[in-house]
């Protein structure tokens, strides 16, 4: 599992692109799991904790191209990635190749140890614009014990290659992003995290928070809450000292929750996610490829999730993106945002207490929808 952009690059990109020109017509992302399958046993994965209740497999090609490329012009990012590895689906650059034919931006997350030569060569020829990499620490003792069946040195190497072809000009792509998901074990090499970042000429660190949890002994591994340990706030303020002291972008998601977002930074208004089964949901976490509800831990409490579900591309993208039933689930946080201007205003002349409509009810115990 490559557990990166569900968390990040979605809210990311929407906030690039408001700087930025934009092609009229165009919705802003659309993020596709091309697979549900991985080579690690990361110790923080769903896809290992719900072994019982995950479904393993591939989007198909044919699915893919038939069901979706006639529709991806439509969009302005193309994110090839979800709860899997995506550089274990056969058809991968084909995939890719499609998206870039249709005038996308091309990204993917992956953990990097199946980025050998031909496949970082094929990466740069194809074009791929955005590339996330996973780590689990700065060295090798931390990386391995949290992803498991990793390989830290030849992760690094990796990345060093692809470094090495950025760096001597024979590619101007792909935007580098490395990224370090935030846990008791691994927080104290956040730090030297930015320094290794920055010796393998990465673009950009994010910093992310485990927001899934498939057991008490996984969600006791989260540093967010409404009052985060003092030392961990300061090792997040280090990381983002000596970024800048590197001259490298830096992001850290929030350690600190707060209970009047909005809408979490997955922007399900303005975006959706297609799991490998072809299903249509809100979000990686609503699409999440399991049968039925899931157990699901929340700073010590039980909230069982249930994958919701707008469609099948097989039955039509875009009757799915613009039905009713996203519509409907759209209009919540339309109204929520409404009402949540108004409330701050109100809240700033006579200083109450910020009250906003509720969430959608799939999204009320998601611990996104507080910021982190």
């Amino acid at each position: 599992m490559t557990e990166t952009t569900f968390f990040s690059w979605v809210g990311r990109l929407l906030e690039r692109r408001r700087g930025q020109a934009q092609t009229a017509g165009r919705w802003p992302v659309l993020q596709i799991e091309v697979t549900s399958r991985c080579a690690q046993d990361c110790a923080f994965c769903p896809n290992q904790a719900l072994a019982s209740y995950w479904l393993r497999g591939d989007l198909p090609w044919e699915v893919y191209r038939d069901h979706i490329g006639p529709h991806l012009a439509r969009f302005e990012v193309i994110y090839l990635q979800g709860w899997g590895e995506p550089l274990l689906h056969p058809h991968l650059w084909e995939m890719i190749g499609l998206a870039k034919t249709a005038g996308c931006r091309v990204g993917f997350t992956t953990c990097g140890e199946l980025l050998d030569e031909e496949n970082t060569g094929r990466l740069t020829d194809a074009g791929v614009d955005i590339l996330s990499i996973s780590f689990a620490g700065a060295t090798q003792a931390v990386h391995e014990s949290l992803r498991r069946g990793g390989h830290f040195r030849r992760l690094v190497a990796n990345v060093e290659n692809l470094a090495v072809r950025k760096t001597n000009g024979w590619a101007n792509t792909p935007h580098l992003e490395l990224h370090f998901l935030m846990m008791r074990p691994n927080l104290h090499e956040l730090p030297a995290f930015v320094r290794l970042a920055a010796g393998l000429a990465a673009d950009e660190v994010v910093a992310t928070n485990l927001t899934y949890s498939a057991m008490p002994d996984l969600d006791a591994l989260a540093v967010f809450g409404p009052q985060p340990e003092t030392a961990h706030l300061t090792l997040v303020a280090e990381a983002e000292a000596e970024a800048q002291r590197l001259g490298l972008t830096f992001r850290a998601y929030p350690l600190v929750t707060n209970d009047n977002v909005l809408e979490c930074d997955a922007r399900p208004t303005e975006t959706a996610f297609i799991n490998q089964t072809g299903a249509v949901a809100p979000c990686v976490y609503l699409g999440m490829p399991v049968m039925g509800q899931i157990p699901r831990f929340v700073e010590g409490r039980i909230c069982p999730l249930r994958p919701l579900s707008f469609g099948n591309v097989r039955d039509g993208l875009l009757a799915a993106w613009q039905g009713s039933p996203r519509r409907a689930f759209s209009r919540r946080f339309e109204n929520r945002k409404a009402a949540g201007r108004s409330a701050l205003l109100l809240a700033a002349v006579d200083g109450d207490a910020l009250t906003l409509p509720a969430l959608p009810e799939a999204c009320r115990c998601c611990p996104k929808s507080l910021g982190v």
